[in-house]
């Protein structure tokens, strides 16, 4: 019976992993993704290009670079939100420029969070904090769900609705201001590079959940009547790769052999807990009849109240009524007196010896 328990308890635990890992791997929870039905998701925003007019393509490669680039169509429009699912930036920066090289825009959506910090570099880009997290933490929940209203920066434009971001970069000298914060910090911002444009904007801004807002839909038609309809979404850097290249990603038999080994141990954790561990318990016997069972409760209940002494004392006064020749040393009255749950037992022991010895 208790085997099958663990093992009912480990089919669970598999079961609720699998669900788990359904859940988190289902299409579109990525954060800024154009596959994405979350609120932070840019699907809304791919499907409203595509309503009107525009074409679109997902990214599913790293950018094409060297000989790839020269034989390739002239670029449009490339939309990269973060933060990343999957980080590799490690020519990324280089493969950016050869785009921008060629003629290419790029809308730059950064996530706000601390983790911008770390593209520090990309697109010579400088990055600031713009919020510092309180210490105190009555003052956390205000601070986390602030909410900021871009305003237009010389033109008439309804504003733009963002959670308000913890890093902002800083563009460089030249570029056009486009809404800003309510301090009056550039917050969307468009500047040239190579023979192409750039375009800062918080990826808050063109989400889901966003798009409902007047200033945010005003903000994706602008980008879309500036820049172009030709559109790419980077979806490679949101895990969604293509056949080819994760065939190249692939990390060999090394991951394999690792996932077997955790596999293995896992069976092996389940197997071992499906055994006994140490000596069967064994229930002590219930006392027979009802007067044994209401005299080991007695007894019980003296013991846990700490009756010893007034035990011993009443076991030496019962003794001398029932053997009137009966003499009790005095050092046996001494310890009686102060007796605890060994001495009592050993009083017992040694009266009994001397009523055997008068015997």
């Amino acid at each position: 019976m208790r085997r099958a328990r663990w093992l009912l308890a480990a089919v669970l635990l598999l079961l609720v992993t699998w669900v788990t890992a359904r859940l988190l791997a289902r299409a579109g929870a990525a954060r800024g993704s154009a596959l994405s039905r979350g609120g932070d998701g840019w699907l809304a925003a791919r499907r409203y290009l595509e309503a009107r007019g525009a074409r679109v393509e997902l990214l599913t490669a790293p950018l094409p670079s060297g000989a790839e680039a020269g034989t390739a169509e002239a670029p449009g429009v490339l939309a990269i939100a973060f933060p990343w699912q999957q980080a590799e930036r490690s020519d990324f920066d280089a493969r950016l420029d050869l785009y921008l090289r060629r003629g290419g825009d790029v809308v730059l959506a950064y996530s706000g969070e601390e983790s911008d910090l770390a593209l520090a570099g990309l697109l010579d880009l400088r990055w600031r904090r713009a919020r510092t997290p309180p210490l105190d933490p009555w003052s956390w929940r205000a601070f986390a769900r602030r909410e900021w209203d871009l305003r237009p920066a010389g033109f008439p434009a309804p504003p733009v609705r963002v959670w308000a971001p913890r890093v902002l970069p800083e563009p460089p000298p030249g570029s056009e201001s486009l809404f800003v914060s309510p301090r009056g910090s550039p917050v969307v911002a468009a500047f040239r590079r190579w023979r192409g444009r750039v375009v800062l904007l918080p990826m808050d801004a063109l989400t889901n959940a966003r798009l409902g807002e007047p200033g945010n839909a005003d903000l994706l038609e602008t980008l879309l009547v500036r820049l172009g309809p030709r559109w790419t979404f980077d979806e490679y850097h949101h895990g969604l790769v293509a056949a080819a290249a994760a065939d190249r990603a692939h990390l060999g038999p090394a991951v394999d052999v690792l996932l077997a080994h955790l596999g293995l141990l896992y069976l092996l954790a389940a197997f071992a807990l499906m055994r006994r561990q140490g000596p069967a318990w064994n229930d002590p016997p219930p006392a027979a009849g009802s007067a044994g069972s209401f005299l080991l409760g007695l007894g019980t209940l003296h013991d846990r109240l700490g009756h010893h002494a007034e035990a011993a004392w009443r076991l030496l006064t019962r003794a001398r009524a029932l053997d009137r020749g009966l003499v009790v040393p005095a050092e046996l009255e001494r310890r009686a007196a102060a007796a605890g749950r060994d001495d009592l037992l050993a009083i017992a022991r040694e009266l009994a010896q001397l009523r055997r010895i008068r015997r």
